[in-house]
């Protein structure tokens, strides 16, 4: 068994669900390294950047420069980890953009491919790099893969049919891995955000032409976007519980349109 705490990679943790999901689990005790496209754009969306790396790396938390898009680029940065660390625990794929606003029919054909990309492929290349190295983990050691998806990985969003096309994908990357993985010691798991204080929320209210974020969550238990770091339990919670959950996408929610 390799010495040395547990480590975790969040990709696209460098701010929002995935910023709260790498500081609980370096919280909990784990070596935690973010992987995450620094600056720059994707769809009028924009990306994070060195300022908000800088924050975690005060709380102990070790961050990358790296273009998940890029498939090479994800493998090379997770055979890294684990040259340095001598494993790997832990992924979760967190990594995600919003863009919306044209009907289905209107929409132009590369907003859903740049979507595809950064809210698809993302998590597909990290996986892919991944699963290899936990594999190698104990059962004991309980090795996971989380796939951060959303409420709109179960129904439609009027305005955002290409974030809801990738978010459905991801939720079938959840359920293709879990089968894949079937009869080894690794979980796979997704959790299913609602609407919750983010830089994406705050995205999406500007899609919509909204000034506040807080009528994307009328539909809310609480009426009232959720904390990330509330959010974060709940990866947590699919990151560590191990075959239980294996195969599920975990609502996290707060009972979005269930009254």
């Amino acid at each position: 068994m390799t010495a040395g705490p547990p480590v975790a990679v969040v990709a696209g943790g460098a701010r929002g669900i995935g910023a709260a999901t790498a500081r609980r689990l370096a919280d909990s005790g784990r070596t935690v390294v973010v992987l995450d496209a620094l600056g720059g754009s994707t769809l009028g969306y924009p990306h994070a950047d060195a300022e908000d790396l800088a924050r975690l790396a005060e709380g102990g938390i070790d961050g990358h420069d790296v273009d998940l898009r890029d498939p090479g680029a994800t493998r090379a940065a997770l055979d890294a980890v684990v040259a340095e660390h001598g494993r790997l625990d832990v992924v979760v794929a967190a990594a995600s953009v919003v863009a919306g606003g044209p009907l289905l029919w209107q929409a132009p054909a590369h907003q859903l491919t740049a979507l595809l990309e950064a809210d698809l492929l993302t998590g597909v290349h990290l996986i892919q790099a991944a699963v290899p190295h936990l594999l190698d983990r104990p059962a004991e050691d309980r090795p996971s893969a989380v796939v951060i998806t959303s409420v709109a990985g179960r129904q439609g969003l009027f305005g955002l049919s290409g974030y809801v096309i990738a978010k459905h994908a991801a939720v079938g990357l959840v359920r293709a891995l879990a089968a894949d993985l079937a009869g080894t010691a690794v979980t796979a798991v997704g959790v299913s955000p609602g609407a919750t204080e983010t830089e994406m929320l705050a995205a999406t209210a500007r899609i919509y032409g909204l000034e506040s974020t807080a009528a994307l969550a009328e539909q809310q238990h609480l009426r009232a976007p959720m904390d990330a770091d509330e959010v974060a339990q709940v990866v947590e919670l699919a990151a560590t519980a191990g075959p239980v959950v294996h195969g599920a996408v975990l609502d996290a929610d707060g009972g979005f349109r269930r009254g």
